[in-house]
């Protein structure tokens, strides 16, 4: 049988913090690992948990907001210079030029190290696919993967994963629309953009700026009960809440999502390592 899990490299979100690095998360099938966005300290984290940055030959990118590509310069050129000899990245219009941006930044360097032997594929051969429109993505995988448009402020894909009998959703950032209850039918684990986590910094706050960043949030992101709603319509089993901002009441974000979804609900954590079953926990 085929082992599925989800390692939670960052849960955290634009505003820098020391308990949660940028957003992203690795989808483990097998011996086969591959990265879903690419937040500050990607690599850092993924040398924590384990994972050689150099074995990841697949990224998928939900969209090109800052705190979800910082760390792609390290991963690109760190995994590259640690043997890394392959690379296909997959993501929205504007991957390709994003892509192009850090090789053009970099090509002192990245010429410094080919003048020195060491094969530039892996670095400047990198296979950019950009997605166009929602529907199946054939990247050579073996599996069935499916994208669809979220509702966020620039363009956003959601991701789809089935493996045998397991299937597990990225959310990628989003207010809450059909169209991520429609790409998490059944799924076995869904991870969801949960931003809107309760917070003493924004409940408390008498600055109307606070105010204001708090309320145009509500257009782009989700609370746990919306994300608690969505993963009931869909008939989820598991429920994985990320994408936090500093010092979240942790209890209560679980305990709003869980008011409304009755499968099991997890307040991701960094290096978090969840296991994909397709039965719902009791």
């Amino acid at each position: 049988m085929t082992n599925v899990e989800v390692t939670m490299l960052g849960t955290g979100s634009p505003r820098p913090d020391l308990e949660r690095s940028g957003p992203s998360q690795v989808l483990t099938i097998d011996d086969r690992h591959i990265l879903i966005d690419c937040g500050e300290g990607t690599t850092a984290q993924l040398m924590k948990a384990g994972i050689p940055p150099e074995s990841i030959h697949y990224l998928f990118m939900t969209h090109l907001h800052s705190d979800h590509v910082f760390g792609y310069g390290q991963f690109l050129l760190g995994g590259w210079g640690l043997g890394r000899r392959k690379l296909t990245v997959v993501g929205p219009k504007g991957m390709k030029h994003f892509h192009e941006t850090i090789i053009h930044l970099f090509h002192e360097d990245i010429d410094y190290r080919t003048s020195l032997g060491r094969p530039g594929n892996g670095v400047l051969d990198v296979n950019i696919i950009e997605i166009d429109g929602p529907g199946e993505i054939d990247c050579g995988l073996p599996w069935k993967i499916t994208t669809a448009e979220m509702v966020h402020n620039v363009l956003t894909y959601g991701y789809r994963f089935e493996i045998e009998d397991k299937t597990v959703v990225i959310s990628g950032d989003t207010a809450p629309t059909p169209a991520i209850v429609e790409l998490s039918k059944d799924a076995d684990l869904l991870v969801i953009d949960s931003a809107l986590a309760p917070t003493g910094v924004y409940r408390n706050t008498k600055s109307p700026e606070l105010q204001k960043i708090w309320d145009n949030l509500q257009k782009e992101h989700c609370t746990p009960e919306q994300a608690g709603e969505i993963g009931k319509q869909a008939g989820v089993k598991t429920l994985v809440l990320t994408h936090f901002l500093p010092n979240i009441i942790e209890e209560e974000t679980k305990q709003q999502a869980a008011a409304v979804f009755n499968g099991e609900v997890i307040v991701g954590k960094d290096l978090q390592v969840i296991q994909v079953k397709n039965t719902i926990s009791v």
